[in-house]
Order: structure tokens, then sequence, then C-alpha cells
């Protein structure tokens, strides 16, 4: 029976963007009880928003007869005599307010909330912000699931599979919890055989603990569907869930409960799944983990998935393995320093692999498009890339081409005054589209059919550089029979698409794919025996220090979707550039990661770069460019007082204008422990700055 004369007071955490500087939680008012995790209403400022329960007491700490932090006003009484609660006040003359409604009971964990403070302290974002995404959509799914698990994968592959001496040592290694729990990087190349390793490791420790649950995160929606495919083959369908965007909020909610309650044991998701509220993880599976996607870089929390799972391991005492053809050199210097067990998976030769050379060793040619031009070749087709698409397609292969952009060109140029069409709200160059418009895709912003040049007023613009659906104009021409499907950023907005074409391309109802970044890593389709790389240079046209990893990564993923084990030809690799001798596209048709990590580590040491240091980037972006320059100096100021950090001067970022905000940015660089003073002083930080901890861009 509730006590009508009782009062409680609750900590709350609002579901809102609160300024760092102040204090994340507020204490409310209620008639009952209210249990820790608790989703409810309650009134904040001049509306009612969300919040999660982080206590409850009945009383504040006195200090003698004051209430800390509080001013005390003469307590009414009530009819029995009781002290009124909500006469107790914080400042002059505010009263606490009474929570409105419990939406629900125990929502989130004891671990969710300490891995949302995690999140919050250490990407130095609001602590509500971050916790709205471990809050999804209560919504009920009235429809069936739009993916379907599938009981079997290709080639007759899934149950049947005998393990290597290799792959076995990984699997005892991983799944051994006498020993100290150690994380490991699974470094093995493209077809070695690193899904087996995982799923045998999640067969031996459901036999240690049949309650485990095991999260798998993948790097891009489009390998959902295979991730489902493989890991239905060997657990039940009602066991299996998808956390990912691509899937309905009444689905995602429904897979929210299943792992609640406990019912789902293997979560296959996107880096949003770190959120879930897991009962007993007893793996997590990042794979392709050196992916740039499993950074959230475009909105708070800006968080890292990889960094993530390492607290979320800790909060469960579960283990991470990492697997990687190309692995991040942050994680392979780790393994050097013994903080990851380092587990090496050779070549997987099958017996009954089609192959019809055993020993076969990829061919990766690099094309050098001047000599293309120098014959009067100017198609972004190769003579070479011509040939070997004639040839898979008469062999009826499959065909990958890779173009590092979407749309019909890079930017667009007035023939009368040679000035580059910009998105006004942008200032970014505008990409041509198939439908005769210009469009910015950093917005929303497109043009007329007929547009204007803003220096000169001419309407003729000449289309420069390569995207995607120039290539497929191109591709078109060149072989009118041709079955090709392109892969972008736009064509993935359609419904189902993820599903729709790796249906497509992996029942062979697909000849040629075309895409971005998208699909140039996971995908294990044996029919693919060409990977062409229309423009390898557009990889290095920004000068980032990212840049170089992730062109090596890039390349050499994508040279391994072909030589798959089932696969009838042996694969080839065209690579075409205008810069045939630079290093790092060698080493990544070589696949020669020891040389490649040598170089690039010995340039990080010599820049403090990671992993010998960490990184903040502070952006401060409004629609005042004077207020941008003013506030972004008077932050450098206060900064440039610290010690212990390398801070750069106030610049303009690579986008120096996006969606009308002006921008201005500076690059933090400390060891890898930030210091006190300057986390203080971030958090001071007013509206309109970005923090970025541990950016996968400087630029």
């Amino acid at each position: 029976m509730i006590d009508k004369h009782k009062q409680f007071i609750i900590n709350v955490v609002p579901l809102t963007k609160i300024p760092m500087s102040s204090h994340q939680s507020f204490f409310y008012l209620s008639d009952v009880k209210i249990s820790t995790g608790t989703l409810v209403l309650i009134p904040f400022f001049h509306r009612s928003v969300e919040g999660v329960v982080l206590g409850t007491r009945n009383d504040f700490e006195r200090l003698g007869n004051i209430y800390p932090h509080t001013k005390m006003k003469k307590n009414k009484r009530d009819n029995n005599g009781n002290d009124k609660i909500n006469n107790y006040v914080f400042g002059v003359g505010v009263k606490l307010k009474k929570v409105e409604k419990i939406i629900a009971e125990n929502f989130l964990s004891d671990s969710q909330i300490e891995l949302a403070k995690f999140i919050s302290d250490y990407y130095i974002s609001p602590l509500g912000v971050v916790m709205k995404n471990f809050v999804p959509k209560r919504m009920r799914s009235h429809k069936a699931p739009s993916s379907v698990l599938r009981t079997s994968s290709p080639e007759g592959r899934g149950g049947n599979i005998v393990l290597t001496k290799e792959q076995k040592d990984a699997v005892k290694q991983i799944t051994n919890y006498k020993l100290p729990i150690t994380n490991c990087l699974l470094f093995g190349p493209a077809g070695s055989g690193k899904t087996e390793v995982y799923i045998n490791s999640i067969i031996e420790l459901r036999k240690i603990n049949k309650n485990f649950q095991f999260l798998i995160i993948i790097p891009e929606k489009t390998l959902t569907p295979q991730a489902m495919e493989r890991y239905g083959a060997y657990f039940k369908s009602e066991e299996i869930v998808v956390l990912s965007s691509n899937i309905s909020k009444g689905q995602f909610y429904s897979n929210w409960e299943k792992i609640k309650s406990g019912e789902a044991k293997i979560i296959l998701g996107t880096r949003m799944a770190v959120f879930a509220p897991f009962e007993k993880l007893g793996l997590i599976v990042i794979d392709e983990e050196q992916d740039m996607s499993f950074k959230q870089w475009d909105m708070n929390p800006r968080y890292d998935a990889r960094t993530v799972t390492e607290k979320l391991a800790e909060i469960h005492q579960a283990k991470i393995v990492r697997g990687s053809a190309t692995p991040l050199v942050e994680s392979y210097f780790r393994t050097l320093n013994n903080d990851l067990k380092l587990l090496l998976l050779p070549t997987l030769k099958l017996k009954e692999s089609k192959l019809q050379i055993t020993n076969y060793k990829l061919q990766a040619t690099i094309v050098d498009m001047k000599k293309e031009r120098w014959s009067r070749n100017y198609s972004c087709i190769s003579k070479k890339l011509k040939s070997e698409i004639e040839y898979a397609l008469k062999n009826k292969q499959q065909i990958i081409l890779f173009i590092n952009r979407q749309g019909m060109s890079s930017f667009s140029i007035c023939e009368a005054c040679k000035t580059v069409l910009k998105c006004p709200k942008c200032e970014r160059a505008l990409v041509y589209e198939k439908g005769g418009f210009y469009k910015c895709n950093h917005c929303n912003y497109k043009t007329s059919i007929f547009p204007k040049c803003e220096k000169c007023g001419g309407i003729g613009f000449k289309n420069v550089g390569l995207g995607t659906q120039k290539v497929e104009k191109e591709i078109s021409s060149l072989f009118p029979s041709a079955k090709i499907i392109v892969a972008d950023t736009a064509s993935s907005k359609e419904l189902n698409f993820h599903e729709k074409i790796y249906d497509s391309f992996s029942q062979g109802k697909v000849d040629i794919l075309i895409g971005t970044q998208m699909i140039s890593k996971g995908w294990d389709l044996p029919s693919v025996a060409l990977v062409g790389i229309i423009d390898a240079d557009n990889l290095f046209s920004f000068p980032d220090f990212f840049a170089e990893e992730k062109a090596f990564q890039m390349i050499s993923q994508l040279a391994g979707r072909v030589n798959r084990p089932g696969a009838h030809f042996p694969g080839e690799v065209i690579i075409q550039t205008f810069q045939p001798e630079n290093k790092i596209i060698q080493l990544s048709a070589e696949n020669n990661f020891a040389v490649f990590f040598q170089r690039i580590i010995e340039e990080r040491k010599a820049l403090n770069f990671p992993p010998y240091g960490k990184i903040i980037k502070l952006v401060f972006q409004d629609y005042n460019f004077e207020k941008v320059e003013k506030e972004s100096l008077e932050v450098f100021e206060n900064l440039s007082s610290l010690k212990n950090i390398k801070l750069s001067e106030p610049h303009t970022p690579l986008l120096p204008k996006i969606r009308g905000r002006f921008r201005k940015q500076m690059i933090i660089k400390f060891k890898n422990k930030i210091p006190i003073e300057l986390e203080k002083e971030i958090r001071k930080l007013k509206a309109g700055w970005i923090i970025d901890r541990d950016p996968v861009s400087i630029l």
C-alpha cells in the first residue's frame, strides 16, 4: 500500500542535451519509490521529456540543519503533521517538481547505465544524449521481419566444415577462460576462415554457459544478409536477432526485448548494437575491425564501437575478438605490446576447393592510366580491364567495379569562367546526377536542370572526374547485355536495399556490381572472379594522416573479394592509377602488410600520432562568420596556456561551411590520458562546439 504522506526524491537524467558544464541529472519528487533504470516522464523547463532514473532517496544529506546546495523555507505541515518535502527549494524559490509519469520500470540495467556514463565521460558528450541511444522507440512489430534467415550457406558449406589446426588453436585461445581475460586480434587474409573461428568459439562457449549471449558487430548494413545466412547455418533462427538501422522500428524494439529477456543469444548488428540490454555476454566479435564505420563521426555521441566494446566486455567479464585481413595500425601495434593476443590464420586451402590452380597466387595488376591516354583511350575503363570483363562475362563469372564517389562526376566547372559549381549552403562542389540536376552530398540542396554560374551567370558546365553513375553509363555502353547494379549511398536508401542487392548478386542475377566502399569488404561470393578499382588515386586525394592506411585497407579488402573458397576460376584484380609508382598502391597489390605497417608506424612515431598519442578535434560552427572567428580564437587562447598538450591554431577544415554554418577547427594532441585541465576547459565550451575524441579524420 502506498504511503500517501511520504514522498521520495528521485534523481533523473533527462534524455535531452544539457551543457557539459552543468549537472547532467536533476532531482524530482515522487509519491512512490522508483527503481534505478526506470523510464519516466518529467517536466523540464517548459516541456515534458523522458528521463532515466539514477536513484531514489528519502532525503538529502544534511550539513547541520542545512541541505547542501539548497536554501530552506519554513516547511508547512499537512493535516497529519508531516513535513511537505516539495517546499524544499534549490536556489531561491525553485521548488522540486514531481515526476509526471512512470513509463517503464527497470527499462535500463545497471550495466547499461554504467556503460552510458563511460561513453559520456570518455567522449565528453551529454549523458542524456548518450542515454537516448539506450532507449529505442517503443513500437510493436505488426508484420513479419523483412529479413529472412537462411538455414544453409552457399555451396553446401555450413556445419560440415572441418577446422584447420590454426583455426582450432585460435578457437582454443578465444574460449580459454581459465587464463586471465585477454582480448584477441584474429589476423588472416581474406578467405582464411575467420568466420568459422567466430562460430566455433561461440559453440564452445555455449558448452561452458548455455545462457551466454554473443555480440557480432559488422561495419556495414550490406553485410547483414550474409551474416544472417552464415550464422543461421549453425544456430536456431529464433536465437538470432539483428540490430541495425535498416530494419523497422517495430522489429528493432521486438529484437531489443528478446535480448533483454535472454531469448536472443546471437546478436548481429552495426555499431548501435553496443547499446543493447544484454543479460550476460560471453563473447564480442568485431568483424572487419579496421573499418571506419565503427566510429560515429557525424552526431553526438561521437563514439567508436571498438572502444566502447572494451568497456562493455569489462562490465560483463567477456572476451573480445577483433578480426581483419588488414587490421588497424593501432590494433597491430597493441599486439606487439601484449595488449592484444595475436592469432594468425594462413590462407585457407580446402580439399574440396574448385579452384583449378591449387597454389594460385592472387594476380593484382597495376594499370598506368597515363599510358592509356597516350594510346588515345580516354575511357575510364582501361584496355586491360575491358578485356578481363569480357573474359569474365564469357565464363559466367561476376565482376565488382569500385569507385569511391557516387554520381556522374567529382565536380563541375563553368565552361565560360572555369568557376567550380558549389553548394550555396556548404561551399562544396556539387555532383552531377543522371537526372540532369546537380546535388550536394552533404545536405539536401539540389539545383534546377539549368543552373547558373554564380560568378558569370553562364549555364554551360563541364563535368570532371568519375562517380558510380558515370562508370555505370560507360559499362552499359561497352557491355549492353550485362546485368548491372549500383550500390552507393543514394541507392542504399531504397527499402530493403541490402537484402535485395545481396540476394541478386549471390544468386547470379547480376553480372556486374558497381559501388563505393560499402561493397569493399566481407562478402563471401565464390563466383566473383574480377575486381576492378577504377580510380585508386581518389583514395589519396585528401591530405589526412589516416589516408594511406585507409587506402591500403580498401585496396586489400577489395582484392579479397576474389579467390574465395569454392571459386571455380582464379581471380584477378585490376588497379587503375595515374601514379603506379605510389608505394602504398604497390604494397596493396602485393598485400604486404608487414612493410606497410613499418612504414606507417615510423611516420606516426615521428608526429606523435596514434598509437603514440591521442587526438581530440574541436570544431566550432555558426551561421555568423565573425562569431566563428572570435569564438575559436578565444578558446585557442584559453587552451594555449595548458601543459602537456600540442595545439594547432584555429584553421578552416576541409568542409568550411555545412548547411549554412561556417566552421573553424583545432587539433589537440596529448599522451594516452587526457590532462585534467584540458578536460575541464573542454567541458566549459559553449553551444556550437563539436567535440570529437579519437577522430577518423583531422581534415
